[in-house]
This record gives structure tokens, sequence and C-alpha cells, in this order.
């Protein structure tokens, strides 16, 4: 419950910096006609950050569950890292690299479990460290085929 609420106090942190830019430059361009302003996204499931050429670069929004997210692209508009919370899942953060390959996952699951992951290039996890709800710690590393090749301790 208490990292739903964390998440939830992030999104709203969020949202009211988002609305405070937006509301700010909408402000300053009061006087400009309709055609003068650039266009922006704003939706009640979804935020958009966009650069001046229109491309996203960030997003704030709700997936088809109503779980919420917040995701950042990068100049080229692959996803580079993402902030999600799920009923299933858990609380996530994803980092990705710049082919867009999912390469470091910190997650703390619904039985309050929080593990790190490391990817290949490929997608295949290598190694993990967690700790389970005992306290005890592990890490074990895995080969290219997902065999685990050794567990410490």
């Amino acid at each position: 419950m208490r990292r739903h609420q964390w998440l939830y106090g992030l999104l709203a942190l969020t949202g009211g910096v988002l609305g405070g830019f937006a509301s700010g430059k909408l402000n300053s361009t009061a006087g400009a006609s309709i055609g003068q302003l650039q266009q922006r996204r704003l939706a009640a499931q979804e935020i958009l950050l966009v650069d001046a050429k229109g491309h996203t670069r960030g997003a704030l929004g709700l997936n088809k569950e109503g779980e919420p997210g917040i995701a950042i692209y990068d100049h080229q508009g692959t996803l580079r890292t993402a902030l999600e919370i799920s009923e299933t899942d858990g609380l996530g953060l994803k980092l990705y690299d710049m082919t867009g390959a999912l390469r470091i996952s910190l997650l703390i699951n619904n039985d309050q479990i929080p593990a790190i992951r490391l990817f290949d290039s490929r997608h295949r996890p290598r190694a993990l460290l967690g700790v389970d709800p005992e306290g005890e710690a592990a890490l074990d590393f895995y080969s290219e085929e997902g065999k685990l090749l050794r567990e410490l301790p």
C-alpha cells in the first residue's frame, strides 16, 4: 500500500510540475491567436511532453488496465526509462539502452520482494540481486542460454 501512495505522490508531483509549466506557457501566450500557439496534447488519461519539433520525449499516463506509468524517450524517440505500477507485477523502474533493449529492471513485486535484474543486449537476464521477505539476500548469475551458473550465498 505504501508504494502505491509513493507512486501516486510522485505522479501528482510530476503532474503538478507539468501542469505548472503548461500553464505558464499558455498564460505567456494569452494574447496570441489560436493559430500561433504550438500544438500540445493534453488528455484526461495521458499527458505528453513534446519537443519543439513535436517529437514525444515523455509521457505520463494510464495503461489499458488504468494503472499509472511514466515514460521518457531519447532524441530518436526510443524508450529509455519507464516507471510503472501494476496490480500483477508491482512497482518497477526499467532502463533501456539506445536500441530500446531492456538492460536494467528494478522491481518490488506484490510479495514485497525487491529485485534488480541485469539483461544483455538480446533481452536475456544475466544477473539477479534480490532479497526475500525473510531478509535473505541472493545474487544469481545466468549463462547466455538462461541456465543458472552460480547463486550466492
